[in-house]
């Protein structure tokens, strides 16, 4: 029985269908069932089109290719609904609705938008069944059979949705928990040593720069990152924040640029009048970020007990705040799958003891290349994921091989004084637009295959068609 949905839903489900099977002639599902077949591309291109015309509905179908996997995949839907004349494929169907609606709880599509889409298949299957030869007693049937069949996988699918949309909202709070959880002392520091660091950068750059130089942003520093991703996270509802990220684009989208063009017109005066302004704004920055501290406890919890790593279950919140971001602000993220090679002949040949150790020293190699903005899991067993936020393709194909070769050329102490060396396969698969971030942990995992495959101790890309 799957997990989302109690067995005696299920059960109630699979009686109430085939009671309508039942109730419904052969004629009036066999019209419908070809009505299906004939005019599925059409349903599907009107389903969509009003979706389109929703504001809420067009920033989850924005992506082209979104758009055109999810129109094959509404032609899947109704083929495979209304083709159900044995048990099994009624449950198979069924299981589809549940993989529906989790994915939209993924996506987070609100379920009103989709009952909407809901209404225009019922009525252009009712249009095209008034064209039918079907008898009027018939025709009846075969109107309540559609719009009955409709009303039956909307219902396991809001079912399923809601459901994981419950578990996501606890993944959620746990993960603000955890990370209110961490030792903020030690993170407070870091960070504002972060900010001290990119602010002596930027007063560098303007001493020693020429002309035309670029000035260092402070959202594109450690710092920036880390604010940007962590700790909307970690601060969330928090008023400072807000104002904090309102700072940050005043001196990035303002004083820099004037800083800059003022610099390039060797107008000095103007240019030391400007870093004044800026640092009386990163001033501010400090006394939020004190302010928002102050309000969290220092406690340790919730870390991978093994090698101090994010635990894989807070990888939704993460990745869904981050599919919400890239929406929102084009900034695109990429995942690396990382896996240890032969790491079962590891435990054999040294024991379980020396296979813990040799994770926990690729987990501090990984948590060391890395930014403060980026995220590690241990995302089981002897695999590890990494979360590169503000990530174009080149660059995190330069960080997934430089993790590889420091791993490969840097000896991993085991017990005894022995050492081993140890090589690690990496999958690089960038989010490509598409709201369903299991779908991307999905290519990545498919990049990591190919890697162990073509002979282990190997970056690989994820393949563009690999979904399609």
């Amino acid at each position: 029985m799957h997990k989302s949905l109690p067995a005696q839903t299920t059960e109630t489900i699979e009686n109430d269908w085939l009671a309508l099977f039942d109730q419904a002639p052969l004629g009036a599902r066999a019209a419908v069932r070809d009505i299906i077949a004939t005019h599925r591309e059409a349903m599907a291109d009107a389903f969509y089109e009003r979706m389109m015309q929703d504001p809420e509905a067009r920033a989850f179908l924005s992506s082209e290719v979104v758009h055109e996997r999810l129109h094959a995949s509404m032609q899947r839907w109704l083929t495979t609904l209304f083709s159900c004349e044995t048990r099994e494929q009624f449950l198979t169907a069924m299981a589809m609705q549940r993989h529906v609606g989790e994915v939209h709880s993924r996506v987070d599509v609100p379920v009103n938008i989709v009952a909407r889409g809901a209404r225009v298949l019922k009525n252009r299957i009712g249009g095209y069944l008034a064209r039918s030869p079907l008898g009027r007693d018939e025709l009846v049937e075969a109107v309540i059979y559609v719009d009955s069949l409709i009303d039956l996988a909307f219902e396991v699918m809001s079912s399923a949705f809601v459901a994981s949309h419950e578990r996501t909202a606890r993944i959620d709070e746990a993960y603000r928990s955890f990370s209110s959880g961490q030792n903020m002392s030690l993170e407070r520091e870091r960070q504002r040593s972060a900010l001290l660091d990119w602010e002596n950068r930027l007063l560098q750059t303007v001493m020693t720069g020429q002309p035309g130089d670029d000035l260092p942003s402070v959202s594109g520093s450690s710092f920036g990152l880390w604010m940007q991703h962590k700790a909307s996270a970690l601060f969330r509802g928090a008023s400072e924040h807000a104002t904090v990220r309102k700072l940050m684009r005043s001196i990035d989208e303002t004083l820099l640029p004037l800083c800059a063009q003022q610099l390039g017109a060797g107008n000095l005066s103007e240019v030391r009048h400007l870093l004044k302004q800026v640092q009386a704004e990163v001033g501010e920055l400090k006394f939020l970020i004190e302010s928002m501290f102050e309000h969290l406890v220092d406690l340790e919890s919730g870390k991978d007990a093994l090698t101090q790593l994010l635990n894989r279950r807070f990888l939704p919140a993460i990745l869904a705040r981050e599919c919400e971001i890239t929406r929102s602000e084009g900034k695109p993220f990429a995942l690396l799958l990382v896996d240890v090679d032969h790491f079962k002949h590891i435990n054999d040949a040294h024991g379980h003891q020396a296979g813990d150790r040799v994770l926990q020293q690729v987990a501090a190699i990984l948590q060391n290349s890395v930014r403060s903005g980026d995220f590690v899991f241990r995302y089981g067993g002897e695999e590890f994921l990494i979360v590169l936020v503000e990530m174009d393709h080149t660059r995190a194909m330069r960080v997934a091989e430089k993790i590889r070769t420091r791993i490969a050329a840097e000896p991993l102490l085991i017990s005894n004084g022995g050492q081993l060396n140890v090589t690690v396969s990496i999958g690089v698969a960038m989010h490509d637009g598409h709201p369903d971030y299991q779908r991307l942990v999905n290519r990545a995992d498919g990049a990591l295959y190919r890697a162990k495959q073509g002979g282990r101790n190997r970056c690989e890309p994820d393949l563009p068609d690999a979904n399609a």
